[in-house]
C-alpha cells in the first residue's frame, strides 16, 4: 500500500510537467507580513521626501492603505497611540488628485477631520500621515515592500 501511494505521489509530481510553480518568500525579520506586504515602522525622524527615499533604496515605498483593516493594521505598528507617522500619499503632480508611490489604486481615504484643508499657504499639504499631527511635522515612517516570490518550472 506504501509503494502504491509512493507511485501515486510521484506520478502526479511527473504528470505536472511543465507547470509553474510559485513559491512565495517571507518577510525579512523584524518585518511583518499582512496579506501581500511586508511592513517596518522606523523611528527615525524625517520629513515626507526623506521618508519616501529612505524606502527606495530599499525597494521600497512608505506604507498605502487601501482598507481599515490595513489602516488599524498600521496603527497597531506605532509604538504608542501618539506616535506620528508617514505613509505613502501624496497629491505632487496635481493638487487634490491624490495618489500611492507605490502606484497601486488609490481606492481607500480616511482623513482627520477637515483635512486635507491646504492652511499655512504657501505651504500646501502634499503628502498624507498616520495620526495626523502637522503638514510641517517631521515623523516617523512604515514602508512597506511585496512578499518576493519565485517563479520555476517543472521539468
Amino acid at each position: 500500500m506504501a509503494m502504491l501511494r509512493s507511485l501515486l505521489l510521484l506520478f502526479i509530481v511527473f504528470s505536472m510537467g511543465n507547470a509553474e510553480v510559485n513559491l512565495v518568500k517571507r518577510c525579512p525579520y523584524g518585518w511583518t507580513n499582512f496579506g501581500v506586504r511586508c511592513y517596518k515602522f522606523f523611528s527615525q525622524e524625517v520629513n515626507w521626501i526623506t521618508a519616501e527615499k529612505n524606502c527606495q533604496s530599499l525597494d521600497a515605498n512608505l506604507a498605502s492603505v487601501h482598507s481599515k483593516i490595513e489602516h488599524d493594521f498600521l496603527l497597531s505598528l506605532l509604538p504608542s497611540s501618539s506616535t506620528h507617522c508617514w505613509f505613502g500619499t501624496h497629491d505632487g503632480e496635481q493638487e487634490g488628485q491624490w495618489l500611492w508611490t507605490d502606484g497601486t489604486p488609490y481606492d481607500y481615504t480616511h482623513w482627520a477631520p477637515g483635512q486635507p484643508d491646504n492652511t499655512g499657504e504657501p505651504i500646501t499639504e502634499n503628502c498624507g500621515e498616520l495620526n495626523y499631527k502637522s503638514k510641517n511635522a517631521v515623523c516617523f515612517f512604515i514602508y512597506n515592500n511585496y512578499l518576493q516570490s519565485y517563479n520555476f518550472t517543472l521539468t
